[in-house]
Order: C-alpha cells, then sequence, then structure tokens
C-alpha cells in the first residue's frame, strides 16, 4: 500500500511510524528504569519505617518515583520535539545530572568519569563547603576524655566542624526542664571542655536540638504526655498546645546559653509523622482556614523567627524532608528563605533516585543556600554493629554528583557526614562511633579529593588511621589493623562479626538440620556420631564468644561508660551467648542416650494406638 501513496503522504507515514517507535521504546525503557529504582529501594536498604529505617522518611514512596518518571518523560518529549537545542541540552544536564547522554563538544566542568570500582567516580573538584561531623549523643555517648583523641583525629581527616546532638545528654535545667536529663548526662563543664577542644582544633560547634519530632526524650515522661500529639504515640509535640512554644524556646534559650559562640543553629523538624490530628490543632486549622502543610509551617517559622529575633548572629537550619512536598509558593508565603536554612538529607547509595529534579529546581528558586547530609555510619540497619564502607562511599558519590550538576544553581554551603547511634530513642545501638572511623575517614578523603582517579584509601589517610595495611570495604572482607583511637573496639566487632558467620554456617549445615530439630531434642532422639558431626565447632564458638566480650568490655571502658557498655553487651553477645548455649544443652542431651524407644516417639494408649 505505501508505493501506491503520493511523496509527501509517504514521508509523513514514516516519519509517524518512526516517531511511534522511539515513543514505545522509550516508554520501555522509562518502566525499566522505574523497576530498577524499585529493585533498589527493596533491596539497598533495610526499610523500617525507618523509612530512617531508617525511618520511614529515609525512602521515597512510589507515587513519588511515578511522579518523577512523568515528569523526566515530559521535559524529554518537548526536548525532543524541539529538536535538541544547545539551550535544551544545558536544561537537561540540570535536570538530569545523572545523564550521559551529552554531546562529546559540551563544556562540562564537572565530567564524571566511569565507575571502575576501584577508584574515586564522581565529579573531579573537591566540595568547598564546611565538612560537619555529626555526633549523635541520644546513644552510647562517649567519655569526654574521648573527645580528647577524636577532635585531633577528624580534624586531621579534614572535618571543619561537629554537629551535637545532645537529646537527654545536655544538662538542662529549671522547673520546666531539670527532668529531660538522662542520670548520666553531660555536665556544663563537660560542655564546656567539649567547646574548648573543639576550639582548639579548629572544629566549629553546631548545637541540633529536637522541637517537632523525634522528641522521645521528652514526650516519653509523664510530666508532657498532654504536649503530645497522638496521645499513644511520644514521638511528635502538638504545635498548636499553649506550652508548646514556651517549652522548645526554653530548650534553645538554654542550648544557646551554653554554646555563644555558635553561628548555627539546628532545630530539626524531620520526620513529623503525627500532623493535625489532636482537637486543640484540628481547631486551629479550621480557625486559621490552614492545611496540615500549613500547620508545619506556622511552627517551623515561628521557632526560626524565635531565634533570628533573640540571636541575630545565629542562623536556624532544619532537615528537608518536610519541605519536598510543599510548593515553592507555599515556602515563599511563608518566608521561610529569610528565616532558615534547609539541610537536604538522604543517606543511600542513590540519592537521585529519591529526591528528584523538581525539588532542587524549587530549593534553587526559593533558597539562597542549602546544606547536605550523608552518612558515615547507621543507616544500614538499626541493629548493624559493623559499618559496609562502600555503602556509605556511594552515597557520598551519589551526592558529589548531585554538587557537582546543581552548584550553577546552588549554593552548598556545607555537608553533614551523619553517624547515627539509634534510630530513635526507643531503638537499640547501631555501630558504635570508632568502628565509623574508617568509613568517616574514606568519606571525608573522597570529598576532598581532587582527582577521582586515585586510589580508594589514600595514602594520608591510612597515616592518619596508624593502619597496618588497607581497610576492608565490607564486613568480612578482611581485618582492619589499625591504631586509631578506639581501634580496639573495631577489632572486637570484626571478631565478632566472623564468629556470627561461622554459626550462621554451622546451624545451616545439613546434619544440624536433619538430627537436632526441636523434634530430635524434645524426644532425645538422634544419631550421636550426627550429633558430634553438627556440633564440632561448638566448643570452640562458645570459647572465641568468652574471648570477644573479655576484649570488649576493656577496649569499650576507654571510650564508654559502663551503662553503655552494658547495653552493648546485652544486645549484641547475650543472645547469641544464649543461642550457643541452649545448642550445647541440646548435644550434651542428645549425647547422654545410649538407647532409644521403638517408633512412634509418642507414647499412646492401647486404644488410642488401636484408633490410628
Amino acid at each position: 500500500m505505501l508505493w501506491r501513496m503520493r511523496g509527501r503522504t509517504q514521508v509523513t507515514v514514516i516519519a509517524l511510524t518512526v516517531a511511534t517507535l522511539i515513543l514505545i521504546l522509550y516508554r520501555m525503557s522509562t518502566n525499566d528504569i522505574g523497576a530498577s529504582i524499585i529493585t533498589r529501594e527493596r533491596h539497598g536498604r533495610l526499610i523500617n519505617v525507618d523509612g530512617f529505617n531508617e525511618l520511614s522518611a529515609m525512602t521515597q514512596k512510589l507515587e513519588q518515583i511515578s511522579k518523577h518518571q512523568e515528569y523526566e518523560a515530559r521535559i524529554m518529549a518537548d526536548i525532543e520535539g524541539r529538536g535538541g537545542s544547545e539551550d535544551d541540552r544545558q536544561g537537561r544536564r540540570l535536570m538530569f545530572p545523572n545523564s550521559h547522554i551529552l554531546h562529546s563538544n559540551e563544556n562540562h566542568a564537572d565530567n564524571m568519569k566511569e565507575d571502575s570500582g576501584s577508584s574515586w567516580n564522581s565529579g573531579i573538584h573537591p566540595f568547598r563547603g564546611y565538612r560537619i561531623v555529626h555526633l549523635d549523643l541520644k546513644g552510647a555517648p562517649p567519655r569526654i576524655s574521648y573527645y580528647e583523641d577524636f577532635f585531633p583525629l577528624i580534624h586531621n581527616l579534614g572535618a571543619t566542624g561537629i554537629l551535637i546532638e545532645y537529646e537527654d545528654m545536655f544538662p538542662f535545667s529549671g522547673p520546666q526542664l531539670q527532668d529531660l536529663p538522662a542520670y548520666n548526662a553531660y555536665s556544663k563543664s563537660d560542655i564546656q571542655h567539649i567547646l574548648q577542644l573543639a576550639a582548639d582544633n579548629g572544629l566549629e560547634v553546631i548545637p541540633l536540638i529536637q522541637t517537632f519530632g523525634h522528641l522521645e526524650f521528652l514526650l516519653k515522661l509523664q510530666k508532657y504526655n498532654e504536649l503530645r500529639e497522638v496521645q499513644k504515640y511520644p514521638q511528635v509535640i502538638c504545635p498548636t498546645h499553649n506550652s508548646t512554644f514556651e517549652l522548645l524556646t526554653a530548650m534553645i534559650d538554654q542550648v544557646v546559653a551554653l554554646h555563644p559562640d555558635i553561628k548555627y543553629l539546628h532545630i530539626g523538624c524531620d520526620e513529623v509523622y503525627y500532623l493535625g490530628e489532636c482537637v486543640r490543632c484540628g481547631l486551629s486549622m479550621v480557625d486559621h482556614q490552614w492545611s496540615k502543610k500549613q500547620l508545619f509551617l506556622h511552627h517551623v517559622s515561628r521557632l526560626a523567627k524565635y531565634v533570628r529575633d533573640r540571636y541575630p548572629r545565629v542562623t536556624p537550619l532544619t532537615w528537608d524532608d518536610e519541605f519536598r512536598e510543599l510548593t515553592a509558593p507555599e515556602l515563599v508565603e511563608w518566608g521561610i528563605a529569610k528565616l532558615l536554612e534547609p539541610v537536604i538529607w538522604k543517606y543511600t547509595p542513590d540519592v537521585t533516585s529519591y529526591i528528584p529534579p523538581e525539588v532542587w529546581d524549587k530549593y534553587a528558586a526559593v533558597f539562597p543556600a542549602v546544606w547536605i547530609a550523608s552518612a558515615f555510619k547507621g543507616a544500614t540497619g538499626s541493629d548493624k554493629y559493623i559499618t559496609d564502607i562502600s555503602y556509605h562511599l556511594e552515597n557520598h558519590q551519589s551526592w558529589m554528583d548531585i554538587v557537582s550538576s546543581y552548584s550553577s544553581q546552588l549554593k552548598f554551603k556545607g555537608i553533614f557526614i551523619t553517624g547515627w547511634q539509634r534510630y530513635d530513642h526507643f531503638s537499640v545501638l547501631c555501630e558504635l562511633l570508632p568502628v565509623g572511623i574508617p568509613s568517616l575517614a574514606v568519606n571525608l578523603a573522597f570529598i576532598q579529593s581532587e582527582s577521582r582517579g586515585t586510589a580508594l584509601i589514600p595514602q594520608r589517610v591510612l597515616d592518619i588511621l596508624k593502619c597496618d595495611g588497607s581497610v576492608p570495604m565490607s564486613p568480612g572482607a578482611g581485618r582492619t589493623r589499625c591504631s586509631f583511637p578506639g581501634a580496639a573496639i573495631l577489632e572486637a566487632v570484626e571478631r565478632l562479626y566472623m564468629l556470627h558467620l561461622n554459626v550462621e554456617r554451622m546451624l545451616g549445615d545439613s546434619t544440624v538440620k536433619g538430627w537436632m530439630t526441636s523434634y530430635n531434642i524434645d524426644h532425645g532422639f538422634s544419631s550421636p556420631s550426627h550429633v558430634e558431626h553438627a556440633t564440632g565447632e561448638l566448643d570452640r564458638c562458645k570459647m572465641e564468644l568468652t574471648y570477644v566480650e573479655r576484649d570488649m568490655r576493656s577496649a569499650m571502658s576507654d571510650v564508654y561508660d559502663r551503662y553503655t557498655i552494658a547495653e552493648w553487651i546485652s544486645t549484641f553477645l547475650q543472645p547469641l551467648d544464649t543461642q550457643l548455649q541452649s545448642l550445647w544443652d541440646a548435644r550434651e542431651k542428645l549425647l547422654s542416650r545410649t538407647h532409644w524407644p521403638k517408633r512412634p516417639l509418642e507414647i499412646l494408649k492401647p486404644s488410642v494406638a488401636q484408633n490410628v
């Protein structure tokens, strides 16, 4: 039929056919990308509605991913439809920083290199802003003496400041706040010592106070029960309660008073899971004709304005996750950009999958400057006790790609390299600070690197950590032989990790599964030779656990108080000890038998047996 058409008609039909095929192929490609994003979300990290698991906000909702795909498809269709001018390609580079479909003659200052797996693979320029190391004191607060070694170490590694998240370790006082400090909280003189040590090492100090979500340490107490947004959940404070603002500003005043020289104050405000749910907030929203978003903005802007007015030299900072779903006009209407600077956080290996281009465009239009937040530990599982350096390096690589792509639109003022110690006030401890130091060192070196073609761990970093050889990038890939402050803790933790692997291997053996089940144990019925084979490594494992506990207690005593030591032992060693002891008891029971009954093993009455 085609040969019968006129020439112009033939061209039109061919053009439409080609365009249709391109559209189909592009849609298929987009679906593949979406599937890979979902796969990474499912398998890339532990999600404990942790969303920060990790806290639920740590991951993006599927509808947001879909929205991102649709947004990119519209832009791409528009670019392709106009023929792809130079302006279009410039726009694509800004909107889709990970795109490799760029003309070879483009002058891209932050050209990305192919990932070889053994070299830096991000933008070529070092990060020029603040490099702030996070100290999460809501779990395992170090002894003050440890900072005397830790601060010089991170200074030598390239850190320029510390973010101190005190929570209940701050010595709050007065009738309103005297019930907040933990029994082992730092004293005022302790904090003054910390500040002096920081100053001696050229480290900027930024305190962090939770003022909306993550107020468990306050709302868990009966005294503050009525301030909860949802009575049975002590996470979020009610922003419209008459006592809330006065209480929070009293906390701010006491923290600033003890940190008189600060330039920045982080007021939290992330993961406000419950908002506008109490009767008081509902009535307030009706009276002011507010949405939940506007209720959030009212509380945050009011606190930020308080800090600005009372302490003109101090700039408030907040986490950004609650801003991501807001529009630019909403942020402008409440004057957010004039009151605070957002800290954009994400701890996954592929940040761009969770923070889409429209968020960056919005922030560029609203905020004169932003901060970013990565993680060097505490972001791979709420109960992880050993750090996967490679995971966190990918997170920093992703962040530096973003900085390289958007630095012409946004001023990146600094990076907070977070090291979470608990996912929230109620969760167990995750990796201890000394365990994460090699990861911190590697990632600080990465973001400062002038060249991404060097070895993963520069010799200078190994020298600072006093390492004999390189550092394993993943758990179980080798032993870390270093002498940095607290290195003995990491050594014991690596031994515990290998012990766990050996125990899992032993319990996974088919002999255990076939001859040491609960059925075998309950009936004392098994083959002695198979029991001996199944438990051949048991005594050695029990002995190794004893040695690990001894060495861990000794190593931790140099860094932590007895309460932290007791909690860590209870969390990570006692369950394994119980498991090994149960297996040992089962073995002894099974090997004590020298003769065994006829089947069936269940003893039945004759009348019952006849009916079976």
